[in-house]
């Protein structure tokens, strides 16, 4: 049932598998040690696991129509084992769609590479850790007489007002002892 399952979702529904890929199949799981029930319904879980993992990556990547080829898996896997969820994983095609005008695996495994280096693997932090860096060249352009301060202080101030207002808003009739 597994190999027939897997074969249909690699050729279409017509296509079963042949003696030789069962064969194929219980070779390989032999050579893992998967030789009772145990560990064939521990491997088919995995198996399971590792296919709606995949389906939710191709769908941060806007890839909806096909499961991932042999390539595509060991970038999904990689990134999953890295600890990126997949909305991280739609940031760098974001961004690597905008650099390049298309999906580039390399470009955007580069992307998630760095962000890894850096320790950043959630939207959130990604976000956050983005923002610091565009204020501070914001900053630079200022010192370059690239850009006004004042407008700078009025794109900042604007949102941190309401922000703050925000804040107050919902702080009132909350007393902290100091």
């Amino acid at each position: 049932c597994h190999c027939a399952e897997r074969i249909q979702r690699k050729y279409g529904e017509v296509r079963r598998p042949t003696l030789r890929q069962i064969e194929k199949e219980g070779c390989l799981w032999a050579q893992m040690g998967i030789c009772d029930q145990q560990s064939a319904a521990k491997y088919l879980r995995t198996m399971a696991q590792r296919q709606e993992k995949a389906a939710a990556y191709m769908h941060a990547l806007q890839i909806h129509d096909r499961p991932p080829v042999d390539s595509e898996m060991h970038y999904l896997k990689q990134w999953w084992e890295q600890g990126f969820p997949p909305e991280t994983v739609a940031l760098a095609y974001d961004k690597t769609v905008f650099q390049k005008k298309e999906l580039n695996w390399r470009y955007l495994n580069g992307i998630l590479r760095r962000w890894h280096e850096k320790g950043w693997h959630t939207a959130e932090e990604i976000r956050g850790a983005l923002a610091d860096k565009y204020t501070e060249q914001e900053l630079d352009e200022v010192e370059a007489g690239e850009k006004q301060w004042k407008s700078l202080m009025r794109e900042f101030y604007g949102p941190f007002a309401e922000n703050l207002q925000q804040v107050e808003k919902d702080m009132e009739g909350i007393y902290l002892k100091v």
